[in-house]
Formats: C-alpha cells, sequence, structure tokens
C-alpha cells in the first residue's frame, strides 16, 4: 500500500509526509534481525540540538538536548520514532486497524492513535 505526499507545505522542504521510503540501517545494527525494509515519514527529521544555559553548572560542563518534541507530530515527541517503523510494518502485514496500550493519558496510545488515523487504519 503506497502512500502518496499530502500536498502540503511541507514538501518544499523536503519532507514528504506519510511517504512510504526504504529504509537503510547503520552500519553498527546491519547484525541484527529483522531488519525492516520500509518507513512512512511521520515526523520531521533530523530534530536540532540545543545547548541548555543552565545556571551553576560546574566548570566545562554543557547540557545539550535533543528536541524531539519539535518532530512535528502532536503530542508524541521521541514516539514518532518507533511509530515510522511499526506503522509501516502493520501497513505491510495488511493490517485494517493497530491496538496498543499504555496508561492514562498514555503519550504513546495518542501519538499511535494519530498514526494510525493519517495512514487510514482503525
Amino acid at each position: 500500500m503506497e502512500r502518496k505526499e499530502s500536498g502540503n507545505d511541507s514538501d518544499a522542504f523536503g519532507f514528504k509526509f506519510l511517504t512510504k521510503t526504504p529504509y537503510a540501517s547503520p552500519s553498527w545494527a546491519s547484525h541484527l534481525t529483522p531488519i525492516p525494509s520500509h518507513v512512512f515519514s511521520l515526523g520531521h527529521f533530523p530534530t536540532p540540538i540545543h545547548k541548555w544555559n543552565l545556571p551553576n553548572l560546574p566548570h566545562n560542563t554543557e547540557v545539550w538536548l535533543k528536541r524531539d518534541d519539535l518532530s512535528g507530530m502532536q503530542l508524541s515527541g521521541n514516539k514518532v520514532r518507533k511509530l515510522e517503523f511499526l506503522m509501516a510494518d502493520a501497513v505491510a502485514q495488511g493490517a485494517d486497524c493497530i491496538i496498543t496500550i499504555g496508561g492514562i493519558q498514555s503519550n504513546h496510545c495518542r501519538a499511535a492513535a494519530v498514526a494510525a488515523k493519517y495512514l487510514n487504519l482503525d
């Protein structure tokens, strides 16, 4: 099941929302199995890394933050990274719905519901 570009403004920046793309694992993970064959583009990656200026840090100490809250998928932060793989696998297996579980107010469950809706999965 191939997904088409959404036609939104993000395409102008090289981001193709909901596009199924082949996955090439990094060399350090090439021995793992199974290796996914595809992912769905659900977020804006790579996300930036920002230096966090905190008072009273020990000398020569720096704190840097990976800003996955800027991935572009509401309420999900880093959850969108794993969902790109999980949703691609579900679609590849012909799923028409997904089932997940989490605690009350689970960000993972919310993000999974949003991703499923984008991909026309119940």
